[in-house]
């Protein structure tokens, strides 16, 4: 039951205040006070107070006390959750920006912007450079694939390389009849087989020790009216003839690809890339100044000036262009000014000094340095020879033939230029040298590109650039292997690896072979076409 306290008492305390304290003594008269005296002294003064008041004081000063750190610790808590944004970031943490959330809270992106705009442009590059992992293999095979230009001598130039693996239209790994059909400017007509020449992604070949890349872009308008309003406007984006590859990607967002794999994985890497103006792709479409300055633009950003090698000339060593793109301009920019021509980097393979379907041909690349008056004193003439014989037109029985006679028309192109191409570095180094050592006084013997690639879609029978190299579909199937492994009988591939795996004075095992640009470097079976290539499949 409650009760109304009564007169003079608090509520809070259960005995009375004294309206006043006597008067205490002085210190001086209590130290002269007896001791026997003090207890009793004492008593009589503790009974002038309450009785009760000291417990009540205590008790609520405690109580308070807590109540004040309670709030001081849910006030600074709460300012912490507004100002940092994550309440449960520990001190171990690198950064507020990088914590982990909570399982029992919802995840949150705490990236920067930065990683944010990073983490958009590889999204989009996908269906063209592929997906980045997680994280990467880093077993000790992986590593030895992903990083095999890393453990080789600052000192090796880039010509005396054993070989350097590449893939031919690179973008095309992704082009099915599916793919086709979800673009729908791409012409449904033709076969997506006639267009595709990779199964693996760029970043999965760059794993598996692909260094060179085959690239052909052209522009796309996404403008309702052929202006660029109304959309995106004119992109860059990548082509293998009338076939779009991407809607998507564009051509920016497939070289930040690279630089990111650059800057990490493949620091110790050098990338070659070549990028080639696509054409006929629509009609009436063609390399226009418009089509140059955007070209131009993304090839001189901070990021290209910082990952593609500064040179219209090949770079001397590998220590000089670690970590970055060697780039092989096969596009002309007639409508910039010069100097603009001039202070785009990469070697120049213009299309008007690369001859359609050859067998073999060499141009000059260094023209740009060569051509810049007292600069270019000292410098020489840098020479590829490339052979590029994709499709065969020589057959025995005329224009159509039979897939034994284009494979073998295709294939003695390729293995006579990858003997010359063992001839002259072996002349280069002579007797006894060890692969990839250069004396003083020796002549750059050029670089060296064949492509295995081919196809003849127009013949009858239809020859893909997947029959071409890997044979007919139906001869995949119960085929004994060749020489301990690799793809069917019927295809450029199945002879390329076995003039790989011979050894002595007629194989090519072993010796300096420049650039081999493939189709469907995977292969089936066992095969291992760039482990051959490179020496790392023993």
């Amino acid at each position: 039951m409650h009760q109304e306290p009564k007169p003079g008492r608090s509520p809070l305390f259960s005995a009375p205040f004294p309206p006043s304290l006597p008067h205490l003594p002085s210190p001086a008269v209590a130290a002269a006070s007896t001791r026997s005296s003090s207890p009793r002294r004492f008593k009589r003064f503790r009974g002038l107070l309450p009785t009760t008041s000291y417990r009540a004081v205590l008790s609520s000063v405690c109580i308070m006390t807590v109540l004040f750190w309670v709030l001081h610790l849910l006030f600074f808590s709460l300012l912490t959750d507004l100002t940092i944004g994550n309440p449960s970031s520990s001190s171990s943490s690198s950064s507020p920006l990088s914590t982990s959330p909570s399982p029992s809270q919802p995840e949150e992106d705490s990236s920067s912007v930065a990683d944010l705009a990073l983490q958009k442009i590889l999204h989009d590059s996908r269906q063209i450079f592929g997906p980045f992992p997680s994280s990467f293999n880093k077993s000790a095979a992986s590593k030895r694939r992903a990083q095999w230009m890393t453990s080789l001598p600052d000192s090796t130039p880039l010509t005396r390389l054993r070989a350097i693996p590449g893939t031919h239209d690179s973008a095309t790994w992704n082009f099915t009849t599916e793919t086709r059909n979800s673009i729908p400017s791409n012409p449904s007509y033709l076969p997506a087989e006639w267009f595709r020449c990779q199964k693996k992604s760029i970043l999965e070949s760059l794993e598996a020790g692909v260094r060179f890349f085959d690239l052909r872009y052209a522009a796309l308008d996404t403008g309702t009216d052929g202006s660029g309003k109304g959309g995106q406007g004119m992109r860059l984006v990548f082509w293998h003839k009338m076939a779009l590859l991407s809607e998507v990607a564009t051509v920016e967002d497939v070289l930040f690809g690279f630089y990111k794999w650059l800057e990490g994985r493949g620091a110790g890497e050098v990338v070659m890339v070549s990028l080639q103006y696509e054409h006929p792709t629509r009609s009436h479409a063609s390399n226009t100044p418009q089509v140059q300055r955007l070209l131009h633009s993304l090839l001189t950003t901070p990021a290209a000036r910082r990952f593609i090698y500064p040179s219209h000339s090949l770079p001397p060593t590998l220590g000089h262009a670690r970590g970055k793109i060697v780039l092989l301009k096969r596009f002309d920019l007639p409508d910039l000014p010069l100097d603009q021509q001039l202070a785009l980097p990469g070697l120049n393979f213009s299309p008007s000094l690369w001859p359609a379907n050859n067998k073999g041909f060499e141009l000059v690349y260094n023209q740009l340095d060569l051509a810049q008056g007292d600069q270019s004193k000292g410098k020489k003439n840098e020479t590829a020879y490339i052979e590029d014989y994709f499709e065969p037109n020589d057959l025995p029985s005329g224009m159509n033939g039979s897939v034994h006679e284009n494979v073998m028309a295709k294939w003695e192109a390729v293995e006579g230029h990858l003997r010359a191409a063992a001839a002259a570095g072996a002349a280069v180094s002579g007797p006894g040298a060890e692969l990839g050592e250069r004396g003083e006084d020796d002549e750059d013997d050029g670089l060296w590109i064949t492509f295995t690639s081919g196809e003849h879609v127009l013949n009858e029978p239809n020859i893909t650039p997947e029959i071409m190299a890997l044979g007919p579909e139906d001869q995949r199937q119960g085929i004994p292997k060749v020489n301990g492994g690799g793809t069917v009988k019927g295809g450029v591939n199945e002879k390329l690896l076995g003039l790989l795996k011979e050894d002595g004075p007629d194989g090519l095992k072993g010796k300096r072979l420049g650039v081999v640009v493939m189709d469907f470097w995977e292969m089936e079976g066992e095969g291992d076409l760039i482990g051959a290539l490179l020496g790392l499949d023993g």
